[in-house]
């Protein structure tokens, strides 16, 4: 129990264990007396990881002691006849006697030592200062004490000495007995097996591979640099370890093969792939264990290896891909000894020459010689081989079936490290599949895969060689571009197939109408560009264009169902609208998108016009930019009435640019430019707040406008942070979501149902109010529109401003108002501008609309003026 306190104490000071005895139980029963000393040792954060000490038997040590106490003839006799030296002191230090042991050690007879002290022969240059005085005040306290000396012999030579201090008693005077014992050999010792252990270190640490050992109960004992690495630690937080703590640091639900060869003491060999969950590394590991035996065959120790296998596979890998290569190659390969007879072919060999691998192996290749060739060819080859090595060139050479054919031969000399000459190979192809091959490349190289038709680098081609012919003639020609009307709702709503078949029968009329010099070619999606030769007037032109446009007149089959489809179409003339192809095809492509702007399914001739307006387009692009940062953009307010009792139900917001120079932009002009720039996203955000914000202000004024209704871009949606924008903006201008309705236009709900669904369903939930703009124009089906998750449709302008006098124009209102009903929507019309529209547009059952005939679009402050007119 002294022990165990004692110990304790000395755990918790953190400080060196010096001679501690303890006695211990000894595996055959009797009791050993020990005497540890050791050091503490700290882990990397400073944190006492353990103690190395060393554990010395002091039994028949402290057995003398206590006999030496227990009668005096039997310690005379243990005193004279014992190994260890020993000195009887008087309390000043004065040597009284000393025994045999002691007259060996230094070398001096017993006469020599009495009256004499420590001193007399200690090496104090060697020894701690003070540290001899200290012991012996404190074994004077009555502590024994066991420290190490430094001494002289009577040679000369310095020794190391272990020394036991006691109090005793001798010949009835209070004595101190010294027990000292001579430790040069266990020094020299510890010295070899310090120094075996740092070369072993040394030595294990210049191997890449992890080496480590291990105790028979799969502790650490030590380890190299590489093992530490491995595991990410240090020896002072490993050694002593068990092994799994190390390796598994987060346990195992069980032993992996390694651990359980561990536990069963068994050499093995076991490789752990990257992805195995046993294998702690990522790396493919090959794992060596090997049990360390005595000369008796008793495990004493496990010498383990981790090797990382990922450079050796990398190497096998390489070997395999070589071998694939060799063997899968679409090229024949040769292989010859120095003196040309063949020691290999692949398999692409034996199916360009028809010889199996056995009919050719130990021949020579001039088995296969064509005769087509003079004996200088070969002269020359091998004059080139034995000069530079290598040799490349067309041969003709037989098949086994007697075929002669060309082929491109590269003849290579292999040699060794030595530099002297071992092989030949030689590489081959059939060329004649090769020239085939290159065909087939230019030829898709040039045209379109789709269609068959010349692609744009064909066109350039065809284009550049017509101009130079039409200016040495000095003849004209015509560049027509195609583009068909709303593609894209093909592809989405029959599919991709459905419209890759549409582009292959568009390519098959026009080649048809056209004549068989004329180039008609793809130049990418749903875009054709004609090339016309000969064309000296704008007549000839006309018609050609008349039978292009009359491809449309008759529906497509497609999948089953009959399609209607139109094109526009621009076009530019050489010389008179450019003299390169760049001009001509981009004058070309301007003149089409007038078309598309003039309605689509029409043709336009190039204008200079349309090059101002592209200027103009992009002055007024820039200006935009700082359109809302100048204060340039404001918002008008159209009123929106019940047709039935003439209140005012909502409002509309709508945009406009006052431009310092340009004076007022409408609209039309620039919503198109934001919202190919990106621009749309910044202003629709600007006036979804400040639409907001006057609702408020007109609420705050007791003026009931019903609700305030937004347009809303489909890239606002696209974006997918519409919901994000709707609530900051009421949240800043304090209005409520029920006092909010959003306008998106049919085209883009059409092409964007399914991704649009999720945003409106959101804002229905918060209470905004949701209706569809333009509705009529973007081709809606009854199963989009129960899907989508609005309140309101809006009948687009288009269907309302010839009513009365166009009855398809009502038939249409008619039944979109009808439509809405059964569907539970509320319906308004836009552009009512006369009473009979209204009229019409009531008897029809339509509920709202708005137009000049109720109001022009005000100045927010010209509002409360309306409201006070309503009253009255």
């Amino acid at each position: 129990e002294r022990v165990k306190q004692l110990f304790g104490e000395i755990v918790e000071r953190r400080a060196p264990i010096e001679n501690l005895e303890n006695v211990n139980l000894h595996r055959d029963g009797h009791e050993v007396v020990l005497e540890t000393s050791a050091l503490p040792f700290f882990d990397g954060r400073g944190r006492l990881a353990g103690y190395r000490g060393i554990d010395r038997d002091i039994t028949e040590r402290k057995q003398a002691e206590v006999e030496l106490r227990q009668s005096e003839q039997t310690y005379r006799g243990l005193f004279e006849s014992v190994l260890d030296a020993i000195y009887i002191q008087d309390l000043e230090g004065h040597f009284i006697d000393v025994n045999p042991a002691a007259e060996a050690m230094y070398g001096y007879p017993k006469e020599w030592f009495i009256g004499k002290t420590p001193a007399d022969f200690g090496v104090a240059e060697k020894d701690p200062p003070g540290a001899f005085r200290e012991a012996w005040k404190r074994v004077l306290a009555g502590e024994p004490q066991r420290f190490e000396f430094w001494a002289r012999r009577a040679n000369g030579e310095i020794f190391p000495k272990e020394v036991v201090l006691n109090r005793g008693s001798y010949r009835g005077e209070e004595v101190v007995i010294a027990v000292a014992r001579d430790i040069s050999e266990f020094r020299e010792k510890e010295e070899r097996l310090a120094q075996a252990a740092a070369e072993w270190t040394m030595a294990m640490d210049q191997f890449d591979t992890a080496i480590y050992l291990l105790d028979m109960d799969r502790r650490l004992l030590r380890a190299n640099k590489a093992f530490y690495e491995f595991i990410g630690t240090t020896p002072e937080e490993a050694i002593g370890r068990p092994i799994v703590d190390l390796v598994h640091p987060e346990g195992e639900e069980q032993p992996c093969p390694v651990c359980q060869a561990q536990e069963a003491h068994r050499d093995t060999t076991i490789v752990l792939e990257a992805d195995d969950p046993n294998n702690p590394s990522g790396r493919p590991l090959e794992v060596r264990l090997k049990i360390l035996r005595d000369e008796s065959g008793q495990g004493v120790g496990m010498l383990m290896s981790l090797e990382d296998l990922s450079r050796t596979r990398k190497i096998e890998e390489r070997l395999r891909l070589a071998a694939s290569v060799f063997e899968n190659t679409d090229e024949g390969v040769v292989i010859t000894d120095a003196h040309g007879d063949i020691v290999e072919v692949n398999r692409t060999f034996t199916e360009i020459m028809g010889y199996s691998r056995e009919e050719v192996i130990g021949r020579n290749p001039r088995m296969w010689r064509s005769g087509r060739h003079e004996e200088s060819f070969y002269r020359d080859m091998w004059h080139a081989l034995r000069k530079v090595g290598r040799w490349r060139g067309e041969v003709w050479n037989r098949r086994k079936n007697g075929e002669v054919f060309p082929e491109w031969l590269t003849i290579s000399s292999v040699t060794d490290a030595n530099g002297a000459l071992t092989h030949f190979v030689g590489v081959f192809s059939d060329i004649s599949q090769i020239k085939h091959s290159q065909e087939q490349l230019d030829y898709l190289a040039h045209h379109d895969a789709l269609t068959g038709l010349p692609n744009r680098l064909l066109l350039n081609e065809r284009l550049e060689q017509a101009i130079r012919h039409a200016h040495r003639h000095r003849s004209q020609m015509a560049l027509l571009f195609v583009d068909l009307d709303r593609f894209k709702h093909i592809n989405d709503s029959l599919g991709h197939p459905a419209g890759d078949q549409l582009l292959r029968l568009v390519a098959e009329k026009f080649v048809e109408v056209v004549r068989q010099d004329d180039t008609v070619a793809r130049i990418g999606g749903d875009e054709f560009v004609l090339l016309l030769e000969e064309m000296d007037h704008a007549e000839d032109v006309i018609a050609v264009v008349e039978k292009l446009m009359g491809v449309f007149a008759t529906p497509f089959h497609l999948d089953g169902q009959d399609v209607r489809m139109t094109a526009s179409l621009g076009i530019s003339l050489y010389p008179r609208d450019g003299t390169d192809p760049a001009t001509l095809m981009r004058n070309a492509d301007a003149a089409m998108y007038r078309a598309k702007e003039a309605g689509r399914d029409t043709f336009q001739f190039y204008k200079e016009e349309l090059t101002r307006n592209a200027f103009e387009r992009v002055q007024l692009e820039n200006n935009l930019q700082l359109a809302m940062e100048r204060g340039e953009l404001h918002l008008l307010y159209q009123p929106q009435v019940n047709l039935h009792t003439g209140k005012i139900v909502g409002a509309e917001a709508l945009l406009r640019w006052q431009h310092p120079e340009l004076g007022m932009i409408p609209p039309s002009r620039f919503i198109p430019i934001a919202e190919e720039s990106g621009q749309i996203l910044a202003i629709g955000s600007w006036v979804l707040k400040h639409a907001c914000l006057q609702a408020r202000s007109w609420l705050d004024q007791g003026l009931a406008f019903g609700r305030i209704a937004v347009n809303v871009a489909g890239p606002q949606i696209r974006r997918g942070g519409l919901v994000e924008q709707v609530k900051e903006a009421l949240d800043e201008s304090g209005l409520e979501a029920t006092y909010l309705e959003l306008e998106v236009t049919e085209g883009f709900i059409m092409q964007q149902a399914e991704f649009a669904i999720e945003q409106l369903d959101e804002l229905r939930r918060m209470g905004v109010t949701l209706a569809i703009d333009d509705f009529g124009t973007g081709y809606s089906s009854l199963g989009y529109l129960k899907k989508l998750p609005i309140h309101k449709i809006k009948i687009d302008r288009s269907f309302v401003r010839d009513i009365p006098d166009d009855p398809n124009d009502m038939a249409i209102a008619d039944t979109i108002i009808a439509m809405g009903s059964s569907l539970g929507l509320s319906v308004i019309a836009e552009g009512v501008e006369t009473e009979a529209q209204a009229s019409f547009l009531r008897s029809a059952g339509c509920a709202e609309a708005q137009g000049y005939l109720f109001g022009y679009p005000m100045e927010p402050g010209a509002w409360p003026a309306l409201f006070e007119a309503e009253k009255s």
